[in-house]
């Protein structure tokens, strides 16, 4: 069971986020050397992000009061950098201030403060290290070899700050990984074995490096923390689907169990900071 209380290097399990959504997170208040860990291919990541934006700014058009949305060259700007193969391209200059979050601090108006600040967005996110993570193999070989001297991804230049108080102490930076149960799910580790061995790996390797491990899910309709944590699992790996009227529905042969019960042994269950005007998520 999780402990009643949480230390600053706590693994945490956080509420689904958009794409966006962790983006802004990750600029606006994490700090390198954060790695961020996508589960999925670049092409599949930055597709989703897309996505999500068209439909933000689709809804702000249909809006008389709100800002003309930016065009495509500007979004395309925000999400080009943070790429392992780039770190041999000279530092950005200091970035200008970092805009204050609206009072209403809604999915829309982030989004619109995310397209709206291209090159701020570019200084802070090319000083986070990002590696897009295809299979749970992928996974397991990376975080087994991981280091913070071996990336190329350097510190930022004076001045490159996060919009924390500047009298707070430094954040401790994330091993975050984005989409860790859709990673495993519809494989052949999703099961209690399969789930438990890459956790064990990855707050092995964030204790290790001194970072705090966080896991993120990608936010989709229908699907909440409690659907997430709600869905079962068998024991061990390989296991079999029934076969009948469970198979479409999950079915699985033998004694199943709860993502909740198999995650709470190393994280602890927390709503995100994108989550502070949302209520349906209880966790």
């Amino acid at each position: 069971m999780p402990s009643q209380t949480q230390s600053p290097s706590q693994p945490l399990f956080l509420s689904p986020a958009l794409p966006t959504e962790l983006l802004w997170h990750i600029i606006h208040h994490c700090s390198h050397p954060t790695t961020l860990l996508v589960c999925s291919t670049r092409a599949e990541f930055l597709s989703s992000v897309a996505q999500h934006i068209r439909s933000q700014r689709q809804q702000q058009q249909q809006q008389p009061t709100a800002p003309p949305a930016k065009d495509d060259t500007t979004t395309n700007q925000v999400f080009e950098g943070p790429i392992e193969a780039r770190g041999d391209e000279p530092p950005p200059p200091p970035p200008p201030p970092l805009p204050e979050p609206p009072e209403d601090d809604d999915a829309s108006s982030r989004t619109a403060l995310l397209l709206a600040a291209p090159l701020y967005q570019v200084a802070v996110a090319r000083h986070i290290r990002v590696a897009f993570i295809p299979t749970v193999s992928h996974l397991r070989a990376f975080l087994s070899v991981f280091s913070v001297s071996d990336t190329k991804v350097s510190a930022p230049p004076t001045g490159a700050t996060t919009a924390s108080s500047p009298r707070a102490p430094p954040p401790l930076p994330l091993l975050l990984v984005y989409g860790f149960l859709g990673l495993h799910r519809d494989t052949s580790e999703w099961s209690v074995q399969g789930i438990s061995n890459t956790a064990a790996v990855l707050v092995e390797t964030a204790t290790r490096v001194g970072f705090q491990a966080v896991l993120v899910e990608e936010r989709t309709e229908g699907l909440g923390t409690d659907e997430l944590l709600a869905e079962r699992m068998p024991l061990l790996s390989g296991t079999a689907r029934r076969i009948g009227p469970d198979f479409e529905s999950g079915g699985w042969m033998g004694r199943t169990v709860d993502a909740r019960r198999v995650l709470q042994r190393w994280f602890r269950f927390q709503p995100g900071e994108w989550d502070r005007n949302r209520t349906e998520h209880t966790l």
